[in-house]
């Protein structure tokens, strides 16, 4: 069984939260799992170190709990990974550690069916916290793919099917080369997030 690394789990034990409250305690469950990851790497020989990656409410915890969770020496990292150098900072890390570093980014097909689930979640946030997870995962998994040749990158889209039941289509790509560019065709500032809410 993998052991699981999640802001968003950390949150729940600090004294005070509650979950309309979980953007006041985002910095500090941040830097808590940070520092849980970067611990877990020190103690225990892991084989594999998963970075998650993907907007708010894109599935990734779905993602995780269905085809992940299983999965033998693994440390996972759950989280947005929306800026380039907190990325740089927890691959380096893992490098260190001698685990394959591997990167699963869950795409929405569809950002206003993310945003809705965004918007009626217990945990509340911003709308700007939609925004700018969705932009910032993007760019940063797009320099990863580039600056990063020995990171394994999996895509995979999330989707909603019958009944509201969310499923999980992984993308493949035949070499780096492709994968740069269904990335680079993805980015989106937050501007462009916005407009395609509209």
């Amino acid at each position: 069984m993998a052991i699981v690394i999640s802001a968003d789990e950390i949150k729940k034990t600090l004294p005070n939260y509650a979950p309309e409250k979980a953007e006041m305690f985002h910095r500090e469950s941040a830097k808590l799992a940070d520092r849980d990851f970067a611990d877990k790497l020190k103690e225990a020989s892991f084989k594999k170190a998963i970075l998650l990656c993907g907007g708010a409410a894109s599935g990734k915890t779905e993602f995780l709990a269905t085809h992940l969770m299983n999965l033998k020496s693994c440390l996972i990292f759950d989280a947005t990974l929306s800026t380039e150098e907190g990325a740089s900072i927890k691959l380096k890390k893992i490098s260190k550690s001698k685990a394959k570093q591997i990167i699963y980014a869950v795409v929405p097909d569809d950002l206003k069916r993310a945003f809705v689930a965004f918007l009626h979640r217990d945990r509340k946030f911003s709308d700007s916290h939609f925004y700018k997870t969705h932009s910032g995962s993007r760019r940063t998994l797009l320099w990863i793919a580039k600056n990063c040749s020995d990171v394994e990158i999996n895509i995979v889209e999330s989707s909603y099917v019958k009944h509201r039941k969310l499923q999980f289509s992984k993308l493949k790509f035949d070499n780096r080369r492709l994968l740069i560019s269904y990335l680079t065709d993805l980015q989106l500032d937050e501007t462009g997030i916005i407009d395609k809410l509209i």
